[in-house]
């Protein structure tokens, strides 16, 4: 008997080349819903593999799935659910500015089409926003000197060694940022509503779709 779990296997669609406008959504809209934004763990990586896969039109790097799950950005690279359903994500990361500042890079902000324009993405920007707002502070590990030698373990009265907490520093958010493709006029206009601009525009930024340009959209403090 041949096996049948190839031939039934889901089979997703390839990623967009280009954006056109959307249509409504379906019939989700008129279901109950529930909308909540959830945290990346190892468990439910795969989740986020598969939703990038679907959504975006280029391959991530296994250091990419390596650094979302660092502490210092779990609290800007989330899921987002639908009905307890994993549908988007957003994947940010800090980027250093100066010595007491950082940005936030958008890396990823998707929803799987069926689920789009039900107020998943604006969830998730929305956290963003909370946690990372321009001008808010920040909480990250210290950059640990690699040269220096390793601290001498301590052990509590048990015995047992006790783990030292990593030392943190406070940052000052600078801006958030993100590149959308040209012509996107549709991304544009949702960022838009949450406070971002057109802050240049950088010639063949992309390689595999077309226009090849993208905006930077930028939010700084207010």
């Amino acid at each position: 008997m041949a096996n049948s779990s190839s031939s039934s296997a889901i089979q997703y669609q390839p990623p967009p080349m280009s954006y056109g406008p959307r249509h409504p959504a379906p019939v989700r809209s008129q279901l109950p819903k529930r909308i909540d934004v959830a945290d990346l763990t190892p468990n439910n990586l795969g989740q986020l593999r598969k939703l990038n896969t679907v959504l975006f039109p280029i391959p991530y790097s296994e250091r990419f799935y390596k650094d979302a799950l660092s502490p210092d950005v779990a609290s800007i690279c989330k899921l987002g659910l639908f009905n307890d359903i994993a549908v988007g994500n957003v994947c940010c990361r800090f980027e250093p500015v100066g010595e007491s500042s950082v940005k936030v890079y958008i890396m990823t902000l998707g929803v799987l089409a069926p689920y789009r324009r039900l107020g998943v993405a604006s969830a998730l920007l929305s956290h963003i926003l909370k946690v990372a707002e321009p001008g808010s502070k920040v909480s990250l590990r210290a950059p640990v000197d690699p040269n220096a030698p390793a601290p001498k373990p301590k052990k509590g009265k048990d015995g047992k060694e006790i783990k030292e907490e990593p030392k943190m520093i406070e940052k000052v958010v600078d801006s958030i940022y993100l590149h959308v493709q040209t012509g996107n006029e549709e991304a544009k206009l949702f960022y838009s509503k949450f406070g971002f601009h057109v802050a240049g525009e950088v010639d063949n930024y992309y390689r595999r779709i077309q226009p090849s340009s993208a905006w930077v959209l930028e939010k700084k403090v207010a």
